[in-house]
């Protein structure tokens, strides 16, 4: 069922990129008529309305314009005004039941981010700290003892009894010079070690309480998740007598109205003078509701049952653990420390499992809560309802399929129906009465057409659907494109689909997904092996190679050969020998005072002055400083 539930959830929930410019119109003018409605909801409504062909908003051939867009985006507004309308309240538990119902690892996973992310902080603080001196490792374990106490469930953390227990039985566990070398691990080992240390400790403490030692602030899970059972389970029995009660008054109500033109082969409506054909279709639609209301009460019961056998297996391994655990601490002299520390940790996990319970069951009630208040939110009917039923009696399903008990489907020549079993309302109620839910009979007899299974109220159209099946699957389709709850409800979104290009009662025909079994054998090797051992599967692989072969392009060897390049080509290296040379050079004499000059070669001037010419420009400067104007010294 959960796969059924992820399947229209996708299907029905997520917003439709071909409607997005149609979501955005809905949204303005919901704002401007002050209609609060959720996003998650118009988006349910959008894809539910667009099953009908008359938008042409899917159409094969045929493009929708601006004036069926104008349409489908009032059909869509006007059943989002109503807030209190049976048929907006149904589609409301219909979106809300998909958008929620929960998945148990889901829950599981979900409370374990949860917790995680209360307690990442104090954990970070545990394994990231260095550790120096004796009171920082002391504030450390104190740290570990909150982060035990929160993860665990073990009591309330500003307890000191529950501190103070916990505290003890660490210190079971470990001694000074194992909490020395626990502050020493890096960051990674030291969370794997926290992790052991929590399910150790927490064992202790669960074991100390199942043996009657002072365990204060721990909760008796066992006995608090069967109290939880017990009163949703009383909850989901009660919620389900009241639908019933309901369900069973307006049966009634509608039953009494109608009459059976078994010759023309319709439903006749007879309405008292006070009762008009809306307030029909309002009956109509309000049973929808708490049909709706009931289907989904009753998966909510199923779950329960599910819970409550996996409740029982838990509460076995629980008392197994404790026994055993009970065995190996009376004989602890003789069992090594490194056996029994694993069955601590395995009576946590348990424990941890009864936790899990205990949000399972949280979740069912929210979801069965929030389910009522929806049915609570609609406006009363049951005086409407009682002036329709007039002096008829209320009878329940069960008294009505009595009535129909002894008679069997006869059909003479069967064309296209075969007696088989499953449970649905009446095809013909549904396709007559246009979206009259009225209980089939399992013992009237059960039609099979085109693989799908239908159920019968009265005898007699079963003939009539017999000669022309898709006659009334037509009419079924139409109705559930009008009454877009009546989709979910009766689980006709497939059917709507596949029919979407069929709208004309003449050539319908209801599409089918077609199977067959079928078996194929094939050789074990049909083509001789190949293994390629440079082949590489990974695209990204091939493209690391490519970048390693450029960068060593762009390299070059200078005094050595690398090792990539040495597979390539054989290479050699040719290099000049070292061999003796001697220069001849000029000897320079000390009696040679003029300069030679050598042709070709030419002669640079040196850049500073000589120092003669330095030292008459001296004589100067300082002559010319020792006068002033007149020439007066």
């Amino acid at each position: 069922m959960s796969a059924f539930v992820n399947a229209l959830r996708v299907r029905l929930l997520e917003p439709n990129a071909a409607l997005s410019p149609l979501l955005q119109e809905i949204l303005r003018n919901c704002e401007r008529r002050n209609i609060r409605c959720d996003r998650t909801l118009v988006h349910f409504v959008m894809n539910l309305a667009s099953m009908d062909p008359q938008y042409e908003l899917f159409m094969e051939t045929v493009s929708a314009d601006r004036r069926n867009h104008d349409d489908f985006v009032e059909a869509c507004c006007a059943l989002l005004a109503d807030d209190r309308s049976p048929t907006l309240i149904t589609l409301r538990m219909q979106c809300y039941f998909l958008d929620n119902f929960f998945d148990k690892d889901e829950i599981v996973e979900k409370h374990a981010r949860n917790l995680q992310a209360k307690t990442f902080a104090l954990t970070k603080e545990i394994i990231d700290n260095d550790v120096i001196t004796k009171d920082e490792q002391d504030e450390v374990f104190n740290k570990v003892i909150l982060d035990i106490v929160m993860n665990m469930g073990l009591g309330n953390p500003e307890c000191k009894d529950v501190m103070a227990e916990t505290m003890r039985a660490l210190n079971s566990v470990m001694s000074r010079s194992d909490k020395a070398k626990f502050v020493t691990l890096d960051r990674k080992d030291r969370l794997m070690a926290l992790k052991d240390i929590r399910e150790i400790v927490a064992g202790i403490r669960i074991f100390n309480k199942h043996s009657g030692n002072t365990a204060n602030g721990m909760a008796d899970l066992p006995k608090i998740i069967d109290q939880s059972h017990e009163s949703t389970k009383s909850i989901l029995q009660i919620t389900l007598c009241e639908i019933m009660d309901k369900v069973n008054l307006l049966t009634s109500a509608l039953n009494a109205a109608i009459a059976y033109d078994l010759r023309n082969r319709s439903i006749i409506t007879l309405l008292p003078e006070n009762i008009t054909a809306d307030d029909f279709e309002t009956i109509k639609n309000l049973l929808a509701m708490y049909r709706q209301h009931e289907v989904y009460t009753r998966k909510l019961i199923d779950e329960l049952a599910g819970i409550k056998v996996s409740i029982d297996g838990c509460k076995q391994e629980y008392e197994a653990k404790l026994l055993r655990i009970h065995e190996a601490v009376q004989y602890r002299t003789a069992i090594p420390t490194d056996r029994v520390f694993p069955k601590f940790s395995e009576l946590t996990r348990v424990w941890l499992q009864f936790q899990n319970f205990v949000f399972l069951l949280s979740e069912m009630n929210q979801i069965s809560n929030t389910l009522t208040s929806l049915t609570e939110r609609c406006a009363s009917f049951d005086d409407l309802a009682y002036r329709l039923l007039g002096e008829s009696q209320i009878q329940t399903d069960i008294d009505r399929l009595n009535k129909v008990s002894a008679k069997r489907l006869i059909l003479p020549d069967p064309k296209n129906c075969e007696i088989i079993q499953l449970l649905k309302f009446c095809l013909w109620h549904l396709a007559e009465g246009k979206g009259l839910l009225m209980p089939g009979s399992i013992e009237l007899g059960v039609c099979r057409m085109q693989k799908e299974h239908y159920l019968f109220n009265i005898p007699e159209p079963v003939t009539f659907f017999d000669e022309d099946p898709n006659k009334y699957f037509f009419k079924i389709v139409e109705t559930a494109r009008k009454k877009i709850q009546l989709i979910c409800l009766l689980n006709m979104y497939d059917k709507l689909q596949a029919s979407y290009n069929a709208p004309r009662s003449e050539g319908f025909q209801m599409k089918i997904t077609t199977t067959c079994d079928q078996e194929v054998q094939t050789d074990l090797h049909p083509v001789p092996t190949n293994i390629d051992r440079e082949y590489r599967w990974n695209v990204w692989d091939y493209r690391r190679e490519a970048i390693r072969l450029a960068n060593i392009r762009t390299k070059r060897t200078t005094s050595v050969q690398t090792l990539e390049s040495s597979r390539a080509i054989p290479k050699s290296t040719q290099i000049y020998l070292d061999k003796v040379q001697s220069t001849q050079t000029r000897v320079s004499r000390s009696t040679e005072t003029e300069q030679r000059r050598q042709t070709g070669l030419k002669v640079i001037e040196p850049s500073a002055p000589s120092p003669l010419k330095v030292y008459a420009l001296t004589l100067a400067q300082a002559s010319r400083s020792g006068f002033n104007r007149n020439g007066e010294r």
